[in-house]
């Protein structure tokens, strides 16, 4: 194998690590929430870009703390620069086995009209203009009484320029 292939193969391995790294507030996959952008490998260099799903999200700091963490663990001994391209994410980011996970867990993320993740019922209303964080808005279905969030609505989609997190 050369050394091309090698850093091919290497690339795939950590973009699926990091993929697999849960999110500290819903138990999904980076990946799968379409928080993860690419993985890159230089040299000794390793350089990870993700969307947060909000600008401001206070789990930033946590998901550095465990993508850092997972890519030192899979690839010890190199540097790991993390890059926040703020604005990048939308609710199509997610993928289809994230949308199946976040309705288990009781979200549903924008682009349709809201429908109950528990029992499908579309009689929803509006409960507030923000839930737990900024990007959820609170619903409550009438059909079977559940309240539910819906992700990716007010302030996730704001484009600014990109931010790097700290290299190690």
């Amino acid at each position: 194998m050369n050394a091309d292939q090698l850093t091919d193969q290497l690339t795939d391995q950590l973009t699926h690590v990091v993929a697999g790294v849960r999110d500290p507030e819903i138990d999904i996959g980076l990946g799968d929430l379409g928080v993860l952008r690419s993985v890159s490998l230089t040299g000794d260099r390793i350089q990870v870009h993700l969307a947060p799903t909000r600008l401001g999200c206070p789990a930033l700091g946590e998901i550095t703390r465990r993508v850092r963490s997972a890519v030192a663990d899979a690839a010890p001994g190199r540097g790991i620069e993390i890059v926040w391209e703020r604005g990048a994410w939308q609710p199509a980011s997610v993928t289809a086995a994230g949308r199946d996970a976040l309705r288990d867990a009781g979200y549903r993320v924008a682009g349709a009209p809201p429908r109950c993740p528990y029992c499908g019922c579309d009689d929803v209303a509006r409960a507030g203009r923000f839930g737990g964080a900024v990007c959820k808005v609170p619903y409550d279905c009438r059909g079977c009484g559940s309240p539910f969030d819906v992700i990716g609505t007010a302030g996730c989609t704001v484009t600014l320029h990109s931010v790097r997190g700290g290299s190690r």
